[in-house]
């Protein structure tokens, strides 16, 4: 999709996949780091959003330049903005549609919705992700970091509680269809260690059942496509 942006350097592609630093951390904090540092003098505020993660706001024709440059985000040097996650739609296989399309129904009562990411003011002083501990927030210091919709909210803390829908939000597409999330569980995930087993496949398991609705079809799929047998632990 992105390959002819590639082709005019509209796009680039640093590949950090299975990168390992010093301590541990996963790739997130390095490419994040590695983007705010080269950047961050060219652009006024950098967004760290993930391919399954677009930015929506309440106001049909709002725009990314008239929401950053609203007063109330006069003083914030990030704005955290909250996961709106999506469910399956109850589809199981892909379709060759937008996400939009395919998927219609957002879940406002999902947990996973206080998770925050992060647009970020350049040209500062510190630079963001330096000895982090979670990739999601944006700050180990004092800067003034605010909701989607203005509010004053902590610095270090990658939740928004209560989510603030007020503005904007970030539809999150994280399972999408069972077909799609049994292939995302084989591929593995790019910041961290992962093996297939019973019990990160009973984790992986929990996490799509967490909204998504349990259909039979749903099941025989995931069963299949693991060749696992339900349990008392896994149904």
């Amino acid at each position: 999709m992105i390959d002819k942006h590639i082709k005019t350097n509209y796009v680039s592609i640093i590949n950090f996949r299975g990168f390992i630093g010093r301590r541990g951390e996963n790739p997130h904090f390095y490419a994040y780091y590695d983007c705010y540092k080269k950047n961050n003098k060219t652009y006024k505020w950098l967004s760290f959003f993930d391919f399954d993660e677009y930015l929506r706001f309440k106001t049909p024709n709002e725009t990314i330049q008239n929401f950053l440059y609203k007063k109330r985000f006069n003083k914030c040097i990030s704005i955290k903005i909250n996961w709106l996650m999506y469910s399956d739609n109850n589809l199981l296989y892909y379709q060759n549609k937008s996400l939009k399309q395919r998927f219609l129904t957002p879940i406002y009562d999902d947990p996973r919705n206080n998770v925050i990411k992060s647009t970020v003011r350049g040209n500062l002083k510190i630079n963001y992700w330096e000895n982090m501990r979670n990739p999601h927030t944006t700050s180990n210091n004092d800067y003034i970091s605010c909701s989607s919709s203005g509010k004053i909210v902590s610095s270090t803390d990658f939740f928004v509680i209560p989510p603030d829908f007020e503005l904007a939000f970030l539809n999150h597409y994280a399972t999408k269809t069972i077909e799609e999330y049994c292939l995302k569980i084989k591929r593995g995930w790019a910041d961290i260690k992962f093996q297939i087993n019973n019990q990160t496949l009973k984790e992986k398991f929990n996490y799509f059942f967490l909204k998504n609705k349990k259909t039979k079809e749903k099941l025989l799929y995931f069963k299949n496509m693991f060749n696992i047998t339900f349990n008392n632990n896994l149904k």
